[in-house]
């Protein structure tokens, strides 16, 4: 196993065994899952040349790399645009996909297999960084003489996925590559741990669904930093892609210059929507709700609806429950999935739904939302205006961060449980 430490400083030898200079730095070929070495970097007593390549080299080792050819056949070559030097990658932060962290790289691991030699591991352990100080070897004998060991750190490359240093199309496609494997929701807390420029590299990596899924699970602190750091056309078009209200909580804490900005530069229909929720009070169930939710007319059969919801749901954020409305668009009740798939097909959704439905106001505030939630142990609820038209709707996940924070928590009387159910729609519940 060769280690790029100790690979730098190697002394090089021509074919006639006149000594050059030594290696450093080393030159891989992006291209691969593990970068092929394609080349040396000598540095001489007056400066570092141009690229050997690595069909010029006989035999690569850290004791010594010997060359095919004597110095005067020699024909340096530049670093190309699908190369990088691996010098660059040392000291920077990189994502572990498969550890679901962020790590310092502090040695590289290479290995030769069938005649060429591969980048296969990045050290992030404290054994790699006493390697590059030359101090493994001592440390690790006075580790035995108390019976233990020092043992490698290391992540195999495949699992890999890096930020720092200058961007190239084919890095920037690796990465992409590697991010898509990981989870939205373990991406957004791996942000907290890059600095403003790798975060900027990580939602430009990412397409424009997964970019805004990383970020509505990032720390609004993050989702700050990135909105205010991303060029603006991009910014927005991730923001397009958010759930009206996830846009909103991260305009919500951009200046509002910033906020003004981006909300002009997105499409006018998910505009209008960010609008109508920027109007509600934070802390409200208006500042949380979502305006993507289906609508249907009381008056299909089970049969249409589910056709008519094979164009419908895929666009809205939640379909575990559809909001019944009747002719004046006010809401009469509620039609649970599960209720909708056992129908008859030829039955009216108006026979099989709920009537009795628990409402919001979008004023409610967020203890009063929580308490509904929990109470009824229900997945959303829908916000209805003055004249009982739905507005939105909030879902479990818009509160869940304000119910676990606050904890077990009294109900408001609006909520509490009576010896006699009531009638009213807006104090009754969907099963």
């Amino acid at each position: 196993m060769l280690y790029l430490s100790r690979l730098i400083h190697a002394p090089i030898v021509d074919a006639d065994g006149v000594r050059l200079g030594t290696v450093g730095d080393v030159a891989v070929d992006l291209r691969d899952p593990l970068p092929r070495v394609t080349g040396l970097c000598m540095r001489t007593d007056r400066s570092r040349v141009a690229l050997i390549p690595r069909d010029a080299v006989e035999s690569l080792a850290s004791q010594q790399v010997r060359l095919r050819v004597a110095r005067r056949f020699l024909q340096p070559r530049p670093l190309q645009p699908d190369e990088m030097l691996l010098g660059d990658i040392l000291d920077t932060q990189v994502v572990d996909t498969d550890g679901l962290k962020v790590v310092r790289v502090n040695d590289l691991q290479l290995s030769h297999a069938n005649g060429e030699v591969r980048l296969v591991a990045a050290d992030v352990g404290t054994l790699g960084l006493l390697r590059r100080l030359s101090l493994d070897r001592v440390v690790q004998r006075l580790v035995r003489l108390v019976g233990r060991t020092l043992p490698d750190k290391v992540i195999p490359w495949k699992m890999v996925a890096t930020f720092s240093g200058p961007l190239t199309p084919v890095r920037l496609s690796i990465s992409r590559e590697r991010l898509r494997e990981i989870h939205p929701a373990d991406l957004g807390q791996l942000m907290e741990d890059l600095d403003r420029d790798e975060r900027v590299e990580v939602m430009t990596a990412l397409g424009h669904e997964a970019a805004a899924e990383t970020l509505a699970e990032a720390e609004p602190e993050v989702q700050t930093d990135v909105m205010k750091s991303l060029p603006s056309d991009l910014a927005a078009d991730i923001l397009e892609e958010m759930s009206p209200d996830d846009a909103t909580d991260v305009l919500t804490d951009l200046p509002p210059a910033r906020a003004e900005k981006l909300i002009n530069l997105m499409a006018p229909e998910e505009a209008q929507d960010v609008k109508e929720l920027l109007k509600y009070p934070e802390g409200t169930a208006g500042s949380v709700m979502t305006t993507e939710f289906v609508a249907l007319p009381d008056g299909l059969t089970a049969e249409q609806t589910l056709q008519r919801l094979r164009h419908l749901a895929p666009g809205a954020e939640q379909i575990y429950y559809f909001y019944v409305e009747d002719a004046a668009h006010r809401l009469v009740g509620v039609l649970p999935l599960r209720a909708l798939i056992v129908a008859p097909p030829d039955q009216r959704i108006a026979e099989i739904m709920t009537h009795r439905v628990v409402t919001l106001t979008a004023e409610d505030d967020l203890e009063t939302v929580g308490a509904a939630l929990t109470r009824y142990d229900l997945l959303a609820l829908p916000v209805v205006d003055a004249n009982g038209r739905l507005i939105g709707v909030v879902t479990v996940d818009d509160v869940m961060e304000v119910v676990l924070r606050k904890g077990r928590r009294r109900v408001p009387p609006r909520f509490r449980r009576r010896a006699k159910p009531r009638t009213s729609r807006s104090e009754s519940v969907a099963p």
